[in-house]
């Protein structure tokens, strides 16, 4: 028996709304996968903010500006100046009367014996040893005063860096020359100077004899 036409359109018609409603289903699918996905994504942002770590700020400082402005290294420098000015001056007149005294001998040579000759001469040689002895002893002294003073400047300046530190909670500090660029808030050496001045203004330097070996 042949189907009419009416029950053609109405097949035809129940498969039609079949589809559409498949379609529907699966939009609707669709959709509520989305939002759930949507929802493991807001879910799961914060656990990625906790797993990344906090970066702390940074200091930098220009170290050797600062320990070579301060007042205490300014006041060192001077007074180790002072001393080996001291130094040249005395040397300088030990030199001057070497050389007279060598020109004296030259020209008395024609007049005294040679053995008199050879032994001021000697004399002079070993004298003009001496000096140069008592001027490498006289600089390491000099070097030696300096650095220990320095070094007493150095560590207080070191614990004025870590109050800035605490103080700014920066985690690194980092010395200017070894970075390309800072950022300009958290430059902490003028600060730091300043600080340090008030700190500790003068050290005494003290002049040790040379060992005698």
């Amino acid at each position: 028996m042949k189907p009419n036409l009416c029950d053609s359109v109405s097949v035809r018609g129940s498969r039609t709304l079949t589809v559409i409603e498949w379609v529907s289903g699966l939009r609707q699918k669709i959709a509520a996968l989305a939002l759930v996905g949507a929802v493991i994504v807001c879910a799961t942002v914060p656990a990625w903010a906790e797993a990344i770590p906090k970066l702390e700020p940074v200091a930098v400082i220009d170290f050797r500006n600062v320990l070579s402005k301060s007042d205490a290294a300014l006041s060192i420098r001077k007074t180790v100046d002072g001393r080996r000015e001291a130094f040249r001056e005395k040397f300088a007149q030990i030199e001057k009367q070497l050389r007279e005294e060598q020109q004296t001998l030259a020209q008395q040579r024609p007049i005294i014996t040679a053995d008199a000759f050879e032994q001021r001469a000697r004399d002079l040689k070993s004298r003009a040893r001496q000096a140069q002895i008592e001027a490498q002893a006289s600089n390491q002294q000099l070097k030696r005063a300096f650095d220990t003073a320095m070094d007493v400047v150095q560590k207080e300046l070191f614990r004025v860096v870590a109050e800035l530190a605490e103080e700014t909670g920066a985690g690194i500090v980092l010395f200017r020359s070894s970075i390309v660029i800072a950022v300009k808030k958290l430059e902490i050496s003028q600060e730091a100077l300043a600080r340090l001045n008030k700190k500790v203004s003068k050290v005494d330097v003290v002049f040790e004899p040379a060992k005698k070996k």
